[in-house]
């Protein structure tokens, strides 16, 4: 299922951001493919991987019981290509839309650029507060990826 077929409700939230991280475009692709490995560098998260589809896992994201839920499931893996790239569907419940990164090495051997975006709609959010959101999201997935290549 992606997210063309999945009804997308509430109001939009995106935001895309590049980093140039001190990892070579190699490790800098295997940490970000490593879904339950998130939890080591993306604040407050744990991932669970589906056993019967490693293409699907579900993150959670927050304290206990007031963590979100995000289900998502891989639509495109290109590790071919320079950059490689990946398209993840987000399912809900309550983030519905998608999310991409790419990895192409930087200008050093042992470096490399990360790209991250996110095109979600979220139930609930007052309109106004999407570019706010979306902000916010853009600076914590910054510090997330600052952390990523500290941990790699």
């Amino acid at each position: 299922m992606n997210t063309a077929t999945t009804q997308r409700r509430g109001n939009r939230v995106e935001f895309s951001l590049s980093r140039t991280l001190n990892l070579t475009a190699d490790r800098a692709w295997e940490m970000l493919i490593d879904w339950p490995g998130h939890a080591d560098w993306v604040p407050m998260t744990r991932v669970e991987v589906d056993p019967d589809n490693p293409n699907r896992f579900t993150a959670w994201s927050g304290l206990g019981r007031l963590a979100l839920e995000d289900r998502m499931v891989v639509r495109e893996m290109d590790t071919e290509s320079t950059p490689r790239r990946c398209v993840v569907d987000k399912l809900g419940p309550i983030l519905v839309g998608e999310a991409e990164f790419t990895v192409a090495p930087g200008p050093s051997g042992v470096t490399s650029i990360v790209t991250w975006r996110e095109d979600v709609h979220v139930p609930y959010l007052p309109r106004f507060a999407s570019g706010i959101v979306g902000r916010v999201g853009a600076a914590l997935f910054s510090q997330s990826l600052r952390r990523m290549a500290r941990a790699g």
